[in-house]
């Protein structure tokens, strides 16, 4: 009996210790998120990415087996990538966001939707840098992504609104421009209305950005 109340007792602290871990691990990330999503999207600044990068990158160290802390220090560094002002930082950054991704899909074992979305968008960013000698290799890898994306779950929303916003500043004369754009925007609007994420710290970005270029067609 005396053994018995000691496994418990042993068991119910165990517990205890892994739900404060988890709420520690969800706090922080909520933090995160939440410093990224109050960048300036129309003027992002650099010094403000590369700090929110480098706090999931702790975190990422602190929880070594979630996919999560990767993502966003990886999608931090495609901001990053769209911002600094010459292409060699463009190209740093935007090689280390794919450094990340390759870890996060280390961590997370088997394909998902999300990493192949961000992925999409690293090639699209590492394109609109240097869209004279990337556009087709980027452009081929853009759509692969995309579509291995879709296989996985093809309700996922940001796989339209990143084929929306690559048709939206595409030239007309290249197939692109916002009339050609709108069709896709809208399928994005209407996959976001019905998402819902896995958990408040699993990615839920693009719909802002959706409904602007959406604006614009109009």
């Amino acid at each position: 009996m005396k053994r018995l109340f000691t496994f418990a007792l042993l068991f119910v602290l165990a517990t205890g210790m892994v739900w404060a871990q988890n709420e520690k691990y969800t706090k922080a990330m909520s933090d995160g998120i939440n410093a990224l999503l109050a960048i300036d999207r129309s003027n992002p600044d650099p010094k403000s990415l590369v700090e929110i990068s480098n706090r999931f990158e702790r975190i990422a160290a602190a929880e070594p087996k979630e996919w999560l802390p990767k993502y966003y220090a990886a999608y931090a560094n495609v901001l990053l990538g769209f911002v600094a002002p010459t292409l060699n930082e463009k190209d740093q950054y935007l090689d280390k966001a794919n450094a990340l991704l390759k870890e996060a899909e280390g961590i997370a074992g088997k394909p998902n939707d999300e990493l192949e979305i961000l992925k999409a968008y690293q090639s699209q960013i590492h394109l609109a840098a240097d869209p004279m000698n990337r556009w087709q290799t980027d452009g081929e890898k853009f759509q692969g992504f995309l579509q291995s994306a879709k296989s996985i779950n093809a309700e996922n929303p940001r796989i339209y609104y990143l084929e929306g916003s690559s048709l939206f500043f595409t030239p007309e004369e290249y197939g692109g421009g916002k009339k050609a754009a709108k069709p896709m925007l809208e399928k994005a609007q209407q996959k976001f209305s019905a998402f819902k994420p896995e958990t408040a710290i699993h990615p839920d970005w693009g719909k802002m950005e959706t409904e602007w270029m959406l604006s614009q067609t109009n």
